[in-house]
């Protein structure tokens, strides 16, 4: 089958967490398909990834943001504390002396009302014209039997609606997040019943939904229809995750290390009680480290100042892939974050089966009979629990182990089974051929 995967960040141009593209792309290759890629032009502040495909299977486009198209003009208006600062050579930019003007919060307003109503359904809408004249290019020398558009960015999804009707070839449109009903969405109430119309108008011309989570899949289910739709959880590689690999604890034998790399979402998904649970141990607060990775980590910051344990806590940036799995391997126990909240009981992030993979214990916070929590209790990983207390015994009990062995021993090999991204895609194959025979029986038809 000839498949034209249609993703927004692709490698190298990806950041840390996009690792499902490139991976679903390298397996359909593998198994034997005609596959390219058409993404955007994004360069990240570092490498995260590297490509484990041909450059020739890669059309890369440029792309507008359209969240910066109104800064210029906002900034005659209504100028913004920054510019205001970098107007006065005097003072340096991160000094608090210049009043901020009254219409700052009319700035604020503006931008937030910009996004809701132009940058639909996200800021990445701008890719459009771009993607679908390299689609054109694309199709005078190769015509594929589907598209296949992974999301977020969930402008990628009516686009991929726009490249499949071109050629009168079925789309296929995956969630990694969800588009309408998005839990962590900011937007007002008319903004989302605007994604709620986009999204319905999208996928009723989809031949497939692909969903990683169980409870999403039924939701999904009950809004278009059971044959419709699809799950293909995420997973781990093998080849990234051995069963052992010969790297030595980060930290002495009197002390543990937590590990954290990823985003943060204050309030929802953050350390909080993490660090409120480190406090509770006393002196044994001094022999916690939690090493956290990753971009616009401020706020973990004033957390552990709060807290007290600041001395505790340990900011990098981000790395590349490879240099977090042997960091995963190395510590003694590695953070799930999730919110507290039962609309997150469907979010299952990537990141739990790396953890999974390394074979390293959870400390999780987050929504104890949602799919991770429960995969979490089932597989018996660890402990998820939002009770500072309670993650302050687990915390003591790996201080134990640690000075009694040196060491935290590696979950069983048991917890890996089934969880495999390559078990996970395998399941998708039936599903592809499903959704191209169906189209070309209606063409037929007609």
């Amino acid at each position: 089958m000839k498949i034209l995967l249609l993703s927004f960040h692709f490698p190298p141009d990806a950041p840390i967490a996009a690792t499902r593209a490139p991976k679903f792309a390298k397996y359909l290759i593998e198994s034997g398909h005609d596959v390219r890629v058409l993404c955007a032009s994004d360069p990240q502040a570092h490498v995260a990834h590297a490509l484990d495909i041909e450059e020739s299977r890669i059309t890369r486009t440029d792309w507008r943001d359209l969240s910066a198209l109104p800064g210029e003009v906002l900034d005659r208006i209504v100028p913004s504390r920054r510019n205001l600062q970098s107007q006065s050579p005097t003072i340096p930019l991160s000094a608090p002396t210049i009043p901020i003007p009254p219409r700052s919060g009319l700035r604020s307003k503006l931008s937030a009302f910009y996004d809701s109503a132009i940058c639909r359904p996200d800021r990445r809408a701008g890719w459009r014209p771009y993607a679908l004249s390299a689609a054109r290019d694309l199709f005078d020398k190769w015509v594929p039997d589907l598209v296949y558009a992974t999301c977020p960015p969930h402008s990628v999804a009516p686009i991929a609606r726009e490249i499949a009707a071109m050629v009168k070839i079925p789309f296929i449109v995956e969630f990694r997040d969800r588009w309408a009903l998005d839990a962590y969405s900011n937007h007002p109430e008319w903004r989302q019943r605007l994604d709620r119309r986009q999204e319905a108008a999208t996928l009723a011309d989809a031949a497939g939904i692909v969903t990683v989570s169980p409870l999403w899949m039924e939701d999904y289910k009950s809004r278009y229809g059971a044959d419709k739709v699809a799950i293909a959880m995420n997973g781990f590689d093998p080849e990234d995750y051995p069963l052992e690999m010969d790297v030595a604890p980060a930290l002495g034998r009197d002390r543990i290390e937590l590990l954290f790399a990823g985003a943060l979402y204050p309030g929802r998904r953050d350390p909080r009680a993490i660090f409120e649970a480190i406090a509770l141990l006393g002196v044994d607060a001094k022999r916690v480290q939690v090493t956290m990775l990753g971009k616009d980590l401020d706020p973990a910051i004033v957390m552990a100042k709060e807290a007290g344990i600041e001395d505790c806590l340990k900011i990098l940036p981000p790395e590349p892939h490879p240099e977090i799995v042997k960091r995963q391997y190395a510590t003694d126990a590695l953070l799930m974050l999730q919110w507290n909240d039962v609309r997150d009981a469907g979010t299952v992030p990537g990141k739990l089966f790396e953890c999974i993979g390394a074979r390293r214990p959870v400390i999780a916070t987050g929504w104890a009979s949602g799919v991770v929590g429960q995969m979490i209790l089932r597989r018996n990983l660890g402990v998820i629990a939002n009770e500072p207390r309670i993650l302050a015994n687990k915390l003591s009990a790996l201080l134990s182990e640690k000075r009694a062995h040196g060491r935290i021993a590696p979950l069983p090999e048991r917890v890996r089974e089934g969880l495999t991204r390559r078990e996970q895609f395998t399941a998708l194959g039936p599903f592809l051929d499903r959704a191209t025979g169906q189209l070309a029986a209606q063409i037929a038809a007609e």
